[in-house]
């Protein structure tokens, strides 16, 4: 029996994704959480085999960072889902040790089939989504996404390195190390760069 933890933070979506788990004779659904803190907590307690985890949650790749800690605690199988095909999520997810990569259009005929090909050793990254791996962006890490979004928002260097509580030249080395990675010239070319990536959302979202 493969022991599943599910984690969404949209109800409908984790409703749908455990039933159908759970209609599955060779499965158990052994809890749902809907979002990181509570992911991590039923991970830690109930030791399952494979968590299926969304990877946006409350407006934050919150996903990945349950993965890097069941990762490094070396916990479960993780196969992720998202709403968002940006191929630098991919390549997070992928980086991280998930086994896995999924789109929530999927039909739950094919999440049901991917946990068994996990839990058996396999992976569940299409022939796409590798080569989409291979050509993708690598994402900015936590610290640098905080960046992002204020400068997004038109902050200042300065208002940035206050809101994070970090000195200017930290703020200014963050920056210059994206601006080399991504080849930007400039704090606007870096945040489009961000929204089109999928990095930070925009005001509207």
């Amino acid at each position: 029996m493969i022991r599943v933890v599910v984690v969404d933070d949209h109800p409908a979506t984790l409703d749908a994704v455990a039933r159908a788990l759970a209609g599955d004779p060779g499965i158990e659904v052994v809890g749902q959480a809907r979002d990181g803190e509570g992911a991590d907590s039923l991970i830690a307690g109930l030791a399952p085999d494979v968590v299926v985890c969304d990877i946006q949650m409350g407006g934050e790749a919150a996903g990945l960072r349950v993965l890097e800690h069941g990762v490094a605690a070396d916990g479960p199988i993780f196969l992720m889902l998202s709403a968002y095909d940006y191929p630098s999520l991919f390549r997070a997810a992928f980086e991280r040790g998930a086994a896995g990569y999924l789109l929530k259009t999927s039909e739950l005929a094919e999440i049901v089939a991917a946990v068994h090909t996990v839990a058996a050793g396999g992976t569940a990254f299409s022939a796409a989504s590798m080569r989409i791996i291979r050509q993708a962006l690598r994402r900015p890490s936590d610290r640098e996404v905080e960046v992002l979004i204020l400068v997004a928002s038109g902050a200042t260097n300065e208002e940035i390195a206050e809101r994070l509580v970090l000195s200017l030249k930290t703020i200014e080395s963050h920056l210059r190390r994206m601006f080399d990675r991504y080849v930007v010239m400039n704090r606007t070319e870096l945040a489009v760069l961000s929204l089109r990536e999928g990095w930070i959302t925009g005001p509207s979202t």
